[in-house]
Parts: C-alpha cells; sequence; structure tokens
C-alpha cells in the first residue's frame, strides 16, 4: 500500500487555511475496476474530469492517519482522465482538528495495479478560487470558515493545467504507516432546495464589523415576493431598488446537515455573503453571537454561479443570502445533505406522541453522525465522551449501529494525555480537560461491551481505560475521597448549572458528584477487567473505600440528601448530586427517601433548600437512579416526564432536540437546536415502554 506514492505539497502554498489544487492525468480503461485510495491533512475534495466524486477526510491524528479506498470505476472513461484534488490545510487546532503537515498522499489502482500515484510529476498551485489565509473561525470548536471566488473558473479540473501549476515538492517526515477509514464514507445527496420565507433590500449600517457582525446588525427592507419577482416557470427572480442589494432567507424544511449549494445568475459581478443558522428568532439568522461568526464569504461572477462547497458541513434549518447587486435569479438555494449510512428503524409503539418523538430523537442522532459522533451539527460538531456515551446507548437501538460507536471509542483512546486524562475533546490539541469527561469515557466503554461482547474492542482500549482509572485512584488521599483537579487546563464541570458548570475555581474541594463518578467508573471497570482477564480486586476494594468514605463525609444524615462538595455551609443541593451519590451505591434504599423524592421531582422537602434542577443532558442519570430503587414505581412518571418535556420543543417546532430545555435563548443566545445528547427518549421507550425490550 502507497510503496510508490509520496507525500506531496506546493512549495508556495504555505500557513494556516490555505487551499492547494493538484492535477494529474492518467491513461484508463474504462471497462476496468479502479479505485483511488487517498488521504490528506487536512481535507481533500476530488474530481475527475471535472466532475465532483468525493472530500472528507477522517477526523484522525497525525500519529495515527487514515485513507479513504474510492471506487471510481464508473467515473472513469477510456483514454485520457484528469485526477484533480483541492486539500484545504488547517494548520490550528480546533476542538475538531489534531495539527498535522500539509500534504496529500494518493495512489490510483485499474485492475489490481498502481498506474498513477502522487510524486514530484503532480502539478500543483496555489488555489485561485479558494482564498488563503483569511483565518476566520466560525467557532473556537468548529474551525475556519471559507472564502470564494467564482470569477476564477474550473476549467482547468478537467485538463487545463497552466496558470501557474508546477512540479509539486515531495515532503518528508510525513506517516508512512496509514490505516483504512474505520467508518463508511458519509453519502452526499442530491440538493435540498430552501423554500424562500423573507426576501427584500438590504444596506450594511456597521462597516467596521465582519461580515456577520454586518448581516446581524444590516437595515432590511421587507417586500413581498410578488413586488420583486418577474421569473420564468421554475425560477425566481428577485429586483431590488437602487442603492440597496438584495438578500433572501430559504427554510429547507427540517434540521439539516451537510454542503452549501446554489445556483444564482447575477447581472455583474459582485460580492455575496451566506449565513446559516437553526432559528429566525431575530428575523434573520443570527450570524454573530460574541465571537461566533456563522458566515461566508463569496465572490459571484456575471451570469450563472452553480457551487457547492464540499468541505464546510453546514448545521442549519435556513441559510440567508445578502448579495450586493439588485438583481438575482434564483435557480435553487440549500445544501448537499451529508448523511452517514445508516438503518433506521421505523418505530411503531401505539402511541403518536411517542412515535414522533422517536422520529425526531432519530434526527437528532443522524444529523450529529459523520466522521465521528458530535455534539452538535451548528456551533461545533465536537466528539465529547458525555455526549457520546448518550448517543452510543441511543444508536444501539435506534439504527442497531455498532460499529460507528466502536470506531468511535479507539478514537477517543488517542487522545490520553501525560496526565493520564483524556482530551476535552476529540481529536484536537487543546490543552483543556474537563476533568469528569474521562471517567464517562469507562462508562461509555463498559456500556459498549455489554451491548456487543466485543473483547477486542476492549482490549484495544484497555491501556487507556485503565490509565485513567489510575490516575484517579491515585489522586484519592488520607480522606478517602478525591479532590477536584487544579490547574487552568483543569475544568472541573459536571453540568450547565450554577455550582456544578466549573465557574468556581477553589482548589482541593471534594466534590460529591466527581466522587460519585469516580465510584460508578471502579464498578464499570471491574466489568472490563473481567472482559478482558485483568485482576480488578484491587479496584473493587478501593470502590469500597470511596463510597463509605463519601457517605460519611457528603451525604447529610439529617436531610438524607448529599452535599455539593465537603464542608458545605449553606443549604443549596444538586438534584443530579443526589442522582450521582445513589448511583455510586454509597447510601443504600433503606437511607433515600428524601434523595429520591427530590431526583424525582426536583423540588426538596426542606423549605429552606435551594435546590439545582438536573439539566436534559443529565435526566438520564436522574432516571437511572429512579429505575435502580423501584422500575415498577418509576417507569411510568420517566415516560410521562419525557413526554412533556420533548412535547413542549415539538410545540415550539423542533425537528430535533435542543441542547438544553431552554432553547435558541441559552448559552447566551447561543443555544444548539440540535444537540445528539438529548435524543434519550429512544433509550427509555424501548426499555420501558416497548414490549420484549431489553434492559442494561
Amino acid at each position: 500500500m502507497f510503496e510508490q506514492a509520496k507525500w506531496i505539497w506546493n512549495r508556495q502554498t504555505i500557513g494556516t487555511d490555505c487551499y492547494c489544487e493538484f492535477v494529474s492525468t492518467a491513461s484508463l480503461d474504462g471497462a476496468k475496476a479502479t479505485k483511488l485510495r487517498i488521504s490528506a491533512d487536512s481535507n481533500y475534495a476530488l474530481y475527475i474530469n471535472g466532475r465532483f466524486i468525493d472530500s472528507g477526510q477522517y477526523a484522525d491524528y497525525p500519529f495515527y492517519k487514515v485513507y479513504d479506498e474510492l471506487d471510481i470505476t464508473k467515473h472513469i472513461v477510456s483514454g485520457e482522465n484528469h485526477i484533480a484534488v483541492i486539500v484545504w490545510y488547517y494548520g490550528a487546532s480546533f476542538f475538531t482538528y489534531s495539527v498535522g503537515k500539509p500534504g496529500l498522499l494518493f495512489e490510483l489502482e485499474q485492475d489490481g495495479k498502481v498506474v498513477l500515484w502522487s510524486d514530484s510529476d503532480v502539478l500543483s498551485r496555489k488555489s485561485k478560487r479558494y482564498i488563503s489565509g483569511k483565518n476566520e473561525a466560525i467557532t473556537a470548536q468548529l474551525g475556519f470558515n471559507f472564502h470564494v471566488d467564482l470569477t476564477h473558473g474550473d476549467t482547468w479540473m478537467a485538463g487545463r493545467r497552466n496558470d501557474g501549476f508546477e512540479k509539486s515538492t515531495v515532503c518528508g517526515d510525513m506517516p508512512r504507516e496509514l490505516l483504512p477509514r474505520p467508518v463508511k464514507k458519509l453519502e452526499i445527496g442530491a440538493v435540498k432546495r430552501g423554500v424562500l420565507v423573507s426576501q427584500g433590500g438590504f444596506s450594511y449600517t456597521d462597516e467596521a464589523g465582519d461580515f456577520a457582525a454586518k448581516m446581524q446588525h444590516a437595515a432590511l427592507s421587507f417586500y413581498r415576493a410578488e413586488e420583486m419577482t418577474d421569473a420564468a416557470p421554475g425560477v425566481l427572480a428577485l429586483t431590488g431598488k437602487a442603492g440597496e442589494g438584495i438578500f433572501f432567507i430559504v427554510d429547507l424544511g427540517e434540521e439539516s446537515t451537510g454542503y452549501l449549494d446554489f445556483d444564482l445568475e447575477v447581472p455583474e459581478d459582485c460580492r455575496m455573503e451566506v449565513g446559516w443558522g437553526e432559528h429566525l428568532a431575530d428575523g434573520r439568522c443570527r450570524t454573530k453571537i460574541g465571537r461566533r461568526n456563522f458566515s461566508v464569504t463569496l465572490r459571484l461572477k456575471a451570469g450563472e454561479n452553480h457551487y457547492m462547497n464540499p468541505f464546510r458541513r453546514f448545521g442549519c434549518r435556513y441559510l440567508q443570502f445578502f448579495i450586493h447587486t439588485n438583481k438575482v435569479k434564483i435557480h435553487h438555494a440549500g445544501i448537499r445533505p451529508t448523511v452517514y449510512p445508516l438503518t433506521v428503524k421505523k418505530y411503531r409503539s401505539g402511541n403518536l406522541l411517542r412515535d414522533m418523538i422517536y422520529a425526531v430523537c432519530q434526527n437528532t442522532l443522524i444529523q450529529c453522525m459523520h466522521e465521528h459522533y458530535e455534539d452538535c451539527p451548528w456551533r461545533e460538531q465536537s466528539f465529547y465522551t458525555l455526549d457520546s456515551r448518550n448517543q452510543m446507548l441511543c444508536g444501539y437501538y435506534a439504527f442497531g449501529e455498532y460499529d460507528f460507536a466502536k470506531a468511535s471509542l479507539r478514537l477517543l483512546s488517542k487522545s490520553v494525555q501525560s496526565d493520564g486524562l483524556l482530551t476535552i475533546c476529540c481529536p484536537t490539541d487543546e490543552k483543556l480537560k474537563i476533568i469528569s469527561f474521562s471517567l464517562f469515557y469507562i462508562l461509555q466503554l463498559t456500556e459498549y461491551y455489554r451491548y456487543t461482547q466485543d473483547a477486542e474492542t476492549v482490549q484495544y482500549c484497555f491501556q487507556t481505560a485503565k490509565t485513567i482509572m489510575d490516575t484517579f485512584v491515585g489522586r484519592i488521599d488520607a480522606s478517602g475521597l478525591i479532590a477536584n483537579f487544579a490547574g487552568e487546563q483543569y475544568w472541573n464541570f459536571y453540568e450547565w448549572q450554577p455550582r456544578l458548570d466549573g465557574a468556581d475555581k477553589t482548589p482541593g474541594r471534594y466534590d460529591t458528584c466527581l466522587n460519585a463518578l469516580l465510584a460508578m467508573a471502579l464498578e464499570h471497570f471491574a466489568e472490563l477487567c473481567k472482559a478482558v482477564h485483568h485482576e480488578a480486586r484491587d479496584y473493587a476494594a478501593c470502590r469500597e473505600r470511596l463510597i463509605r468514605a463519601m457517605h460519611d463525609e457528603l451525604f447529610d444524615l439529617k436531610m438524607g440528601l448529599f452535599r455539593l462538595y465537603r464542608g458545605q455551609t449553606d443549604a443549596c443541593v444538586s438534584v443530579l448530586a443526589n442522582a450521582l451519590g445513589y448511583l455510586s451505591g454509597a447510601v443504600g434504599r433503606e437511607e433515600a427517601d428524601a434523595l429520591l423524592a427530590l431526583v424525582a421531582k426536583s423540588t426538596c422537602r426542606e423549605p429552606t433548600c435551594e435546590v439545582i434542577p438536573a439539566t436534559l443532558s443529565m435526566d438520564t442519570f436522574r432516571y437511572e437512579a429512579l429505575l435502580k430503587a423501584d422500575r415498577e414505581k418509576y417507569a411510568d412518571h420517566i415516560l410521562d416526564e419525557i413526554d412533556r418535556t420533548y412535547l413542549r420543543m415539538l410545540q415550539s417546532g423542533a425537528t430535533s432536540f435542543w441542547e438544553t430545555a431552554k432553547g435558541e435563548c441559552d448559552f447566551h443566545n447561543a443555544g444548539s437546536l440540535c444537540h445528539g445528547w438529548s435524543a434519550m427518549p429512544i433509550y427509555y421507550y424501548e426499555t420501558l415502554f416497548s414490549k420484549g425490550s431489553r434492559y442494561l
């Protein structure tokens, strides 16, 4: 594999956020089976004879490099074929990318023989169409946006290779041992056309801001479509007033994820900004939220502009176009959906509400699965352990999907650092770590094993799991408890609620949530040890000592509740901390009446006690605590609560479920309306409601 191929780049294409174009030719037989194996840092798009074929580098590490094998037989003609690749090199770390060196590696095999490969004879240049070096991040998690100049044509993809092309440079010190893609390639669908929902003229009022801010604060003049339209059948033509640009907004009909795709006709070369979002609460897409920048810019050429961006996935329901001319014909505007191939279960319970909630949960999960699990498709597309734990549990039922979970768990195992913890997301070079999320990895790996009995994957990930456990166990001190972690690189986060969000950086505090999660992880890790024939006795004994200390030091016998932390003096309790405390085994059922009442209703019997409710993502631990105490008593209570909570989102027009029950206004107006961790009704409908269901 790749015996003759070499990693290549272009000597003039340097820096971050840069695009390099590569072209080569091969004389081929159109009747023979043809494959292309390809890998890039950071992302690639492949074109053959001027036609887009595929894109999307797996989210890997420089030390864990993955290649794609593409069957391109149907795209080959007999005679000369033109192979073109555009590579987008990020070069800066985000929550979704670990920095490697720029490069492209490929080989083309026909009828079992390698006939073309990457080396210095491949011609390359810095892209003229894609603008390099803008370095504008959408968000700190997601990465760069893009800027495109469509006045530069794409005829070079079909064989015109002059205009700045030169021989490529062979790159040294690049990975030679590559692994095949561990998950299936995404299916890139036909264009999902948006429906026009708003249109008119605009002018920018803030010339000092970036384009996202300009769109957010633009003066908009709304006109009825019939006031602007003089169109042929199937084409919408908008004409604005002199001195104004034209804006229009389209609705994709549901939360969707994919590549921007449009076909627009303008009378002159002009600039266009495109924004995207999940709602129109501002009368437009919310393109600027703090430092977040949901905008891209393009330069349109006079005439027709048909373009698809093959690199950056948008997660949205709405697209808005701000065009700096007063006439535009809209042939279509929308996205090309990027969907992971799944077998989507048709859920029929006989309860129409639950069937609808189940289907919307499935869409939520689908929009959050690409190279790996993602928290949300809109603002992050980041791979967290907590979020993916929920997504895995739901996916086992909704799709019968285990391979995607396996690959994701293995990828996470690569992210353990020298301090024995996982990075905040994967892959990334970011130093920040959420302490509790390393413990969630133990839970999700154990649950995967319970569903699959895949001991091979447990063995593959076991050293990472053991490193995590030994790191935590080694920090248990003479108190019998583990204190929170001190240092700027550590985030003692449990959930998005005051006093649990890690904003209080008091060092050396013994938090109930952390100790309970460690006790739970120790119990789960004993199962992993058994699966790979590793001695678990010390970990089991450690758990027993830990839960005794939790009972003595963190459980308030008078209230019958867990405090937030040892030594707490005020009367404030957390529903999550008490749910986790019960799941840890630190209190028995005989002491848990007040605790279970709190967990069930998020209220406290003590009228002077302040209660911190659990949020949507953490309700699963409330439910698990109740089911552990009395499955028969609490099953209907849980199902009814889920019905009420999710019905409110459906009544608000949700086509996917939200990050929190507050919706878009949460997180300073950046609340995600599609969040994978919120699909948990699938799990509870399956295990509590469906006949013949099996329980964990």
